[in-house]
Parts: structure tokens; sequence; C-alpha cells
């Protein structure tokens, strides 16, 4: 016994398919229309709140940039510090005869040799200076 599916059967099965297609093409594009609709909605929130927030930070920067302002301008209550006065030079009073300074005898004579009461005596340095050429420039780096 052969069975056999007549040819209105078959036909009837394919539409019936072809109707099940369409279904669930139908539902799957409003699905996603849906889903897009609701990404937008949130896509425009978030935009608005973002546009909120630029324009919150936008006035506290030109409340910022008023402040610098009136900091860099110069206050008419507020007078300004006179400069400091420059530091006196040193003056060198003491003179050889043969025209050399104090300090630079006092050189030679450590290279020579001499002790740190003679240079003290002859040049017109202290004892600490005399004492520090004696180190820096006698010649055995012996200090007297």
């Amino acid at each position: 016994m052969s069975f056999e599916i007549p040819d209105s059967w078959l036909s009837a099965l394919r539409i019936a398919l072809l109707i099940a297609a369409f279904a669930g093409f139908a539902w799957a594009l409003l699905a996603s229309k849906r889903d897009i609709a609701m990404n937008f909605m949130n896509l425009s929130a978030q935009h608005a709140h973002a546009l909120n927030e630029i324009q919150v930070l936008a006035g506290e920067l030109r409340e910022l940039s008023a402040q610098v302002r009136e900091l860099s301008l110069p206050s008419p209550m507020v007078t300004p510090r006179p400069a400091p006065a420059p530091p006196p030079a040193p003056v060198v009073t003491s003179i050889t005869p043969s025209g050399a300074r104090g300090y630079e005898m006092a050189i030679r004579m450590a290279r020579a040799g001499a002790t740190i009461e003679e240079i003290v005596a002859s040049c017109g340095t202290t004892r600490s200076e005399a004492r520090l050429l004696r180190r820096l420039h006698c010649a055995s780096g012996a200090a007297a």
C-alpha cells in the first residue's frame, strides 16, 4: 500500500509554511523597531543630560575666568612694595705701596710660606681669612 499525499494538501502545507515564515519575519521586524525606539529614547536622554552638564560646566568656567581676571588686575588699594636695595659692594681698602690689593699680596705671601700672623699684620686680613689663604695656597698644605 502506498501512501500518497494529494497535491491540494501539499499546496496547503506550502501556503501554511509561507504564512508562518512571513509572520515570524513580521514579529522580528516589530521587535527590532521596538528595540531601536528604546535605544533612541535612551540616547536622547543621555544627550540631554550631557548638554545640561556642558551648560553647567560652561557657567562654572565663566565664573572661574571672572575670578582669575579679578585676581590678575592690580587692586587700587594695594600699593606695590619697593624693590629691595641691592647688597652693598665689598670695599677693598688695603692697598700696598706697589699697587696690589691686600688679598693678592696675602695670596703671594701664603704661596711663599709666610705665617698666619705675618699675613694678618702686613695685609690687613682677619686670622680666619689668612688661615684659609694658607690652606688654599701654601705649597706644603700645612696650616700654622
